[in-house]
């Protein structure tokens, strides 16, 4: 394995600048940055700054957007960054589009939070990773990953809202072809046909999309549903904003129960009823299983399920 010096002298850069490039206390040009991490390679290197401690890459769509702080990945994110310091890892958060910067020699393990779509965008590049990799809420073959239970915590609103004399429930999801989406949507059916009950029509409910989406939310409400379950850390606050907005009471016109936003839902009016799949615990597990990764790299690939709860304020009126 080569030192500094060696590899300094390969790119013609000074020692000064090959630290800059893997600790990024400064801003070196991408062609110096591409030569050294090419160079690194070719040599073997591994950065002597980070031989006490292991560095993580988070990588994500682009970077954290201030319009989104109630969507599941920026609320995950916050989480995971906290769970990575706390047990003394260094952190790298990466736009995907800066995946080739990846280098096996600084980078231990990394966290994909991605959506699917962009996955299979960059699906050769990720696959073609040496390091462990593991994903949120999405399985792939060249990944571990820890996945909450989105179908446990419809099925506990369903039987909540059930138990209190609803038997017209509707549904939004915030994507329907994702994992968390299709695992909704399965045991919103499977509840439903079980019990007997009419299924009425889901529509896509996305922060990203509000006119489409409150468009779609509108013709549901024609379904004339007693409660509605609103899928999605995203979507809590809109769909809440924009039943106000049409002058609909909750729970006395419609009941409602959404995603947990801790430090926010409890605080609305009303307080609202809502399925916590608890960021906190997803993150400190998902940090677990990357610590676990990076410590034996050998390890198997495996999926790691964990319970989503629910949390019962006063948002479901009891028809009873």
């Amino acid at each position: 394995m080569a030192d500094i010096n060696t590899l300094a002298r390969k790119c013609g850069v000074s020692k000064a600048t090959v630290s800059r490039v893997f600790t990024g206390r400064a801003r070196v040009s991408e062609e110096i940055r591409a030569r050294v991490l090419a160079a690194a390679r070719e040599l073997n290197y591994r950065p002597q700054q980070v031989m006490a401690r292991d560095c993580v890459a988070i990588v994500i769509n682009e970077m954290p957007n201030p319009a989104r702080r109630t969507s599941f990945t920026e609320r995950l994110l916050n989480s995971a960054v906290f769970e990575v310091t706390r047990r003394n890892l260094l952190t790298e958060i990466l736009p995907v589009k800066d995946l080739p910067k990846l280098y096996n020699g600084y980078t231990k393990a990394v966290l994909l939070l991605l959506s699917e779509q962009v996955i299979e965008q960059h699906f050769e590049q990720l696959s073609a990773l040496s390091m462990p990799i593991l994903t949120v809420n999405k399985q792939y073959a060249f990944s571990s990953a820890v996945c909450t239970d989105h179908g446990e915590g419809v099925r506990l609103a369903l039987e909540h809202l059930y138990k209190r004399g609803h038997r017209r429930i509707a549904v939004t999801v915030d994507q329907f072809f994702n994992q968390a989406g299709r695992e909704r949507l399965d045991a919103y059916r499977a509840f439903l046909s079980a019990h007997g009950l009419p299924e009425l029509e889901p529509v896509m409910y996305t922060d990203l999309e509000p006119e489409g989406s409150n468009h779609r939310l509108l013709q549901l409400l024609k379904q004339e549903p007693t409660a509605l379950i609103a899928c999605g850390e995203g979507v809590a606050l809109p769909v809440l904003h924009e039943l106000h907005r049409l002058g609909i009471r909750i729970p006395e016109d419609l009941s409602l129960v959404t995603s947990e936003l801790s430090g926010i839902s409890g605080w609305m009016t009303p307080e609202l009823t809502t399925i916590d799949q608890e960021l906190d615990q997803l993150a400190a597990a998902t940090v677990a299983e990357l610590v676990k990764l990076i410590r034996h790299p050998e390890t198997p690939q495996e999926v790691r399920w964990l319970h989503t709860h629910l949390i019962v304020r006063n948002s479901v009126r009891n028809l009873e």
